[in-house]
């Protein structure tokens, strides 16, 4: 779509957004009394509603200052929550509307208008719950990590948007901003003050720890509460100051989020001492009982609920788009390093990522310093493996471990297995084949390994978790390979703000985990998607498979969107 048609298309999104999310809202309220609780699901949805319009009210306004992958990123992800806010007006009109002495889609009702109560509750309960959680599921997964991408866009006009909205004390603009003037600053070194280095008896440690995991535990006694302590090293050889500068952003970055929205624990601090800086974390609101992914994995309990591995998926792969965003990279991304919580009588299904002993800003300079121990090796890119790695580290070896880690939760099963007597674990010979190990050329059993990993997504995964996680999987793995039509040709994708590989990632990665979940798909959805994946060149293979229109990107103004707003069900599509 040229430039002029996309930002006609855009500002249509946006208005029509604008347009119908209000008008939900009100005719929602005329129906507060149905029945007790729909004042509270009422105000659910008022609360999701009003995040989304801060989101699309900035957007609308810094649009201009915009990159093209971003205002075309945008655009589809609008069109998409408009789609679902016009369904759910038609919806609800239909409820109160009378044809004749017919009865629409179940709903009882009288003559003027006055609702039979019963089989209207029950049904408008139903409306208002399936548009929270398909609004809340597009705006968390798609919008939200898109949304603090921008960050990395230069110029004052995203910036001064920014300040407007802390002035109106909007959340997610003030947090936008926060993170913008954290990234920013130059000074670093400068501001080593006590609001991040605490005193060392801060917090008493405890003897019990997280099973599989280097992450301890300890009581902060000034709130007596538990927390959770992550270990920074300080490698020798290496600018302690510089370091130390590094650690003070990160706990910057850290005290500003929600922990839910980014997949980090919110921290509270750091205690700095000669050769590391032990992080301290706040539980999440609500929940307890943290154990690492390693445990769940090695356990693999056979009941362990489908839904409860996709979210861990999808918030793992939240948490790796937020921290390119704050331009880090983690370097140590496995199940080791990734401490889950559960709700109360609920199955651990939050992740966050701790380990962060290896992490560094992605433009500094990489050391090409690791190790060669395979339990670490096997979440590495095969250029990344060693003691003296052939390539410097960049977000793309992040999100190929990223895929590794996907590959485990998607089998449920653990690479590695332990024995009481054994102090290292030893490898999972039922997925990953001994032999691969005994190759003496380190490269040649590098590439090996990932040969492995690959012929494991395409032939197990399809089976337990669908064609598109596997994909998936699949995609992140061969994120660096030259002819992987995803993430494309690395000198592409190479930008100092690091703008287009993360919109490359929401749509190839964060969209397609978050597609499975989906219990019904639009065929305005599908196309759009389509369009995504295939946006230079859509092939004619894909073009049979829809009745209505060829992928293409659709004006959310004309007469097509409105008729590609009909659910269909999730097993006629092209998985």
């Amino acid at each position: 779509m040229e430039p002029v048609g996309l930002t006609f298309a855009a500002v249509g999104a946006a208005e029509l957004c604008l347009k119908y999310g209000p008008r939900l809202c009100e005719k929602y309220r005329r129906f507060r009394d149905a029945e007790t609780d729909f004042a509270q699901r009422l105000l659910v949805f008022e609360s999701r509603w009003m995040k989304v319009e801060v989101q699309v009210k900035f957007l609308r306004t810094v649009w201009n200052s915009l990159p093209a992958e971003f205002q075309v990123h945008f655009n589809s992800i609008l069109s998409i929550i408009n789609s679902k806010l016009v369904q759910a007006n038609e919806l609800l009109d239909h409820a109160i509307e009378k044809k004749g002495h017919q009865h629409q889609h179940g709903f009882a009702v009288l003559a003027k208008g006055k609702v039979r109560r019963g089989a209207f509750a029950f049904t408008l309960r139903e409306s208002i719950d399936s548009t929270i959680r398909d609004v809340d599921q597009w705006q968390q997964n798609l919008l939200d990590p898109t949304w603090y991408q921008l960050v990395l866009v230069p110029g004052m006009q995203v910036q001064q948007a920014a300040q407007e909205a802390c002035i109106d004390d909007q959340v997610s603009g003030r947090t936008l901003a926060d993170l913008r003037f954290l990234l920013s600053r130059k000074d670093q070194a400068e501001g080593l003050k006590t609001d991040v280095f605490l005193p060392h008896d801060t917090v008493e440690r405890m003897a019990s720890g997280v099973e599989f995991s280097k992450a301890s535990l300890g009581i902060h006694r000034r709130s007596n509460e538990v927390v959770l302590l992550d270990r920074v090293q300080i490698p020798p050889g290496i600018n302690r100051d510089q370091s130390i500068s590094d650690v003070y952003q990160l706990v910057k970055f850290f005290s500003l989020i929600e922990p839910e929205s980014f997949g980090f624990l919110q921290c509270r601090g750091a205690i700095k001492d000669a050769q590391h800086c032990d992080l301290i974390f706040s539980f999440p609101e609500n929940q307890d009982d943290p154990t690492s992914l390693r445990a769940l994995l090695v356990q693999a309990s056979s009941t362990y609920p489908l839904n409860a591995r996709i979210n861990i998926a999808q918030m793992l792969a939240r948490s790796v788009m937020f921290l390119h965003d704050c331009k880090f990279v983690h370097k140590s991304l496995r199940p080791d390093n990734i401490i889950c919580f559960a709700s109360q009588g609920e199955c651990p299904d939050k992740p966050y990522m701790v380990g962060l002993d290896r992490f560094r800003l992605i433009d500094a300079r990489s050391m090409r310093l690791s190790d060669d121990l395979w339990y670490k090796d096997i979440y590495r890119h095969p250029s990344r493996q060693g003691i003296r790695p052939e390539k410097d580290y960049i977000m793309q070896h992040d999100i190929y471990s990223l895929g590794v880690c996907l590959l485990e939760i998607g089998l449920w099963q653990s690479f590695q297995k332990w024995q009481d007597d054994s102090d290292e674990p030893l490898v999972n010979g039922d997925l990953l084949p001994r032999k691969e190990f005994t190759i003496k050329d380190p490269r040649k059993r590098a590439f090996e390994l990932k040969k492995q990993l690959i012929r494991l997504a395409e032939q197990r995964l399809p089976g337990s978790m669908g064609r598109i996680y596997a994909s998936t999987v699949t995609s992140c793995l061969t994120c660096l390979d030259p002819g992987n039509s995803d993430f494309g040709d690395q000198e592409e994708l190479y930008d100092e703000s690091g703008i287009l590989v993360g919109v490359r990632y929401v749509e190839k990665v964060l969209m397609q985990l978050f597609l499975p979940r989906q219990q019904s798909a639009t065929v305005f959805e599908i196309n759009l998607l389509d369009y995504l994946n295939h946006v230079y060149n859509p092939p004619r293979k894909f073009r049979r498979h829809y009745h209505l229109v060829q992928p293409k990107l659709i004006s959310p103004t004309t007469t097509a969107y409105n008729s590609l707003t009909q659910p269909i069900p999730l097993k006629n599509r092209l998985l």
